[in-house]
């Protein structure tokens, strides 16, 4: 029996193979996109790896390792739009953009946050949320940012590009420290953006912006920091929840300060929203974006 070849144009079909791994909250194992092309398209088998090869060897996915078995996923070896107004490329690759977007130039290193991560994706993505609904506040002459885990730099570097003034990435890996350095120096950002090798608990400053992409215990314990050192009206993102943690989270960061207003979900990382609220007679300090919900301080 002959192979079935479709007759559905390849380019077609390549950029809707594209969007599904892209929009996709699971990961695809190159066998299960070789049975997506069969369903969609009645694609043999030979032609759904000739499909395969070819957007991997064009540079739109790549096969990454994970637990032992072999995924499909985006490619970051070129740039890639991760937000409305975010652009992710490795250094040197030339991107042209519009106005409007911000491009960052993210070298590929040890340190977490080339963008391959969902985790960062959404922190991305929770940053410029937070930075166009902030209204003139986190526009406003003076603003300053705190990234705690700061890893590649590539969140605090997203922020400033967006608007915000200055800023301090903190780590206490050393490798992360001189890989945020040196993303840093790419992005022409050294008067803009220090890196120190400090732990958050030494931080005595006060903030417009604070930015956490880490675990679930991690951003339990550092509550009383992240709220003690931020000014009134500031903003905070918060990132690296799973689906089932949320809620806790949630209960931690909403008893007292904080209202969820928004929610982004990407593979098996999930964020949660809920209503906003205030009390009476309190003011509204700060507000936050939490994996990603956007969360107000009342």
């Amino acid at each position: 029996m002959q192979p079935h070849i479709t007759t559905e144009p390849i380019d077609n079909i390549e950029k809707e193979l594209i969007k599904a791994v892209s929009d996709s909250q699971t990961r695809f194992t190159p066998l299960a996109l070789e049975k997506m092309l069969f369903e969609k398209f009645a694609m043999g088998k030979k032609q759904a790896q000739s499909v395969l090869k070819h957007l991997v060897s064009k540079g739109e996915l790549a096969y990454t390792y994970r637990y032992g078995c072999t995924f499909l996923e985006l490619s970051f070896s070129k740039p890639v739009r991760i937000s409305e107004h975010i652009v992710l490329t490795p250094p040197g690759i030339p991107y042209d953009s519009d106005p409007e977007t911000v491009v960052i130039e993210i070298m590929s290193g040890a340190s977490f946050g080339t963008g391959r991560h969902p985790t960062t994706r959404l922190a991305l993505k929770g940053i410029e949320y937070a930075v166009k609904k902030s209204g003139d506040f986190l526009h406003k002459k003076g603003t300053n940012l705190l990234d705690i885990g700061t890893g590649s730099g590539v969140l605090a570097i997203a922020a400033v590009r967006l608007g915000i003034e200055k800023g301090i990435g903190i780590d206490i890996e050393p490798c992360a420290v001189a890989e945020a350095k040196e993303n840093v120096r790419i992005n022409g950002l050294e008067d803009k953006i220090l890196i120190h090798n400090v732990p958050v608990e030494e931080i005595r400053s006060f903030f417009s912006l604070v930015i956490a992409n880490l675990r679930y215990p991690t951003i339990a314990r550092l509550f009383s920091h992240i709220t003690a050192v931020t000014e009134p009206g500031a903003w905070v993102v918060l990132s690296g929840i799973k689906a089932d943690e949320i809620s806790q989270l949630l209960d931690i960061y909403t008893e007292e300060y904080f209202t969820s207003e928004w929610k982004a979900v990407e593979k098996d990382w999930a964020g949660r929203s809920t209503s906003q609220h205030s009390k009476t007679g309190l003011s509204i300090l700060s507000r936050a974006v939490l994996h990603l919900s956007t969360v107000k301080r009342v």
